[in-house]
């Protein structure tokens, strides 16, 4: 047993120690100072040693503090009592944890100082209440959210899976909330609407997928943000290529759930072509002139601290390696124009390789966008050892169920993705995951087996490129 000193005085003290006799008593031998007895319970138990005093007495107190005392709790009313308190005993023990409530305590270094902060505790405990907020466990392990509960609503592209067909990369799904009892999770589980996920891992992992969970079947560009950031370039593009892209964007924008479409134009020069380009403003639309002359990269790093939903880029733009190296740091989906438009886009592609066996954001944002455009989906499986993703290929097989569409799997060892591509007649939307490779120089991705190193040269099809974690 360890010896515990509790210094302590007011309604809070009160609450403390009411708890600590009726369930804690056992655990420790305590030392309890107070000047005011009618904040302690009406009988100590044998393992409680009780001393009426003024704390602030250095006389009285520091006799008190000897070195077998680990732990002291300072729980007082008064802050400057509470920091005269502190620092008489860091001044006769140097060793002993003390806990005190109190914001800060100036000047003071101290790894074996606790200070718990009453307004962020209060302001937390707020937040927790808040509707669509992850409840995060106070006063557990490293407190930095390491451990999240998270409801699935219904309509989540994590309802009606079983919990081995999830990656869970950097997490744990570690057990079940279900109709008031707690089961620990195991790969043949089912994870069912109104579930309560008790989820383990690194705290920003978890809040993706507190973000993947809540995300419901038709709401992109939810959970990467709610508006589309249109760019153009009057430097780079020629008229023809701007309106390409506005055309594009304005497609986009009707059949997608973004509530505003952002046109930026960087280096303005044409007015005749800047009125065109406001003429499409509405209430959902709005045309931002930028004449500061700053690069496409430096305009989006600011912009994408605002959670940009989509990202929309013409080949002008997207072709520069300095500006591919910005578009993945913005860590939002980014949708690539095409030479010939949207018009007469009826089907979806995606080329499948092992490293999303590790990683489901593509499959459930390709899903989700097909639901709204009302697209077919082409899985194009390619190898020519016929090493096929059999785990992926059920991973989409599990979405299907829940958006209730069909897909169709194409494999072959023969008919490389890229002369399947070119030899299509009518354009279909490539979904591509965003992997640090497409930031390399294409010409190096010549000598190698991934797709995505030169997938983003081709002109022909739109494509979408969705952020990954590797």
């Amino acid at each position: 047993m360890k010896k515990v000193a509790l210094i302590v005085e007011g309604v809070v003290a009160k609450k403390f120690m009411e708890l600590v006799v009726s369930k804690y008593f056992s655990n420790n031998f305590y030392l309890v100072v107070t000047k005011s007895p009618e904040c302690l319970p009406p009988s100590l138990p044998s393992t409680f040693e009780l001393h009426i005093f003024d704390p602030t007495s250095v006389y009285r107190l520091n006799p008190l503090i000897d070195a077998h005392v680990s732990d002291v709790f300072v729980l007082l009313e008064d802050i400057k009592e509470q920091q005269a308190v502190c620092e008489i005993i860091r001044q006769k023990n140097k060793e002993v944890r003390l806990v005190s409530l109190a914001q800060k305590w100036e000047g003071v270094k101290d790894e074996r100082v606790v200070l718990l902060n009453p307004s962020e505790i209060i302001a937390n405990k707020f937040i927790a209440n808040i509707p669509n907020v992850p409840s995060v466990p106070q006063g557990f392990g490293l407190e930095q959210g390491e451990l999240m509960e998270i409801g699935v609503p219904f309509g989540s592209v994590f309802a009606y899976r079983h919990i081995g067909s999830l990656r869970q990369k950097d997490y744990r799904i570690v057990g079940v909330y279900r109709k008031n009892g707690f089961y620990l999770s195991h790969p043949s589980m089912v994870i069912q609407p109104r579930d309560q996920l008790l989820v383990a891992g690194n705290p920003e992992t978890l809040n993706n997928v507190y973000l993947q969970v809540k995300s419901n079947v038709g709401q992109f560009p939810v959970p990467f943000g709610r508006d589309f950031y249109l760019y153009l370039d009057m430097c780079l593009q020629s008229k023809e290529a701007l309106q390409r892209d506005i055309d594009q964007a304005l497609a986009l924008h009707s059949q997608l759930k973004s509530t505003m479409l952002y046109i930026h134009v960087l280096n303005p020069t044409d007015t005749a072509t800047i009125e065109q380009i406001r003429a499409t403003e509405n209430k959902n639309i709005r045309v931002v002139l930028d004449f500061r002359g700053r690069s496409f990269a430096a305009k989006l790093r600011q912009d994408s601290q605002k959670k940009i939903g989509l990202v929309v880029v013409g080949k002008e733009i997207f072709k520069r390696q300095e500006n591919r190296r910005a578009l993945f740091e913005s860590v939002s989906p980014i949708f690539k124009t095409n030479a010939t438009g949207l018009k007469g886009l009826r089907k979806s592609l995606v080329v499948l390789n092992q490293s999303m066996e590790s990683n489901e954001d593509i499959s459930s944002v390709m899903f989700d966008v097909c639901a709204q455009m009302d697209l077919k989906m082409l899985l194009y499986d390619f190898d020519p050892d016929k090493r096929y993703n059999v785990e992926v290929i059920q991973n989409y097989r599990y979405l299907s169920h829940i958006y209730n569409r069909r897909i169709k799997v194409i494999r072959t060892q023969s008919k490389n993705p890229v002369l399947f591509l070119n030899s299509l007649e009518t354009p279909i939307l490539q979904f591509l995951p965003f992997e640090s490779c497409i930031t390399k120089n294409p010409f190096w991705g010549l000598f190698f087996a991934k797709l995505e190193r030169v997938a983003f040269l081709n002109d022909t099809h739109p494509q979408m490129f969705i952020p990954v974690v590797e």
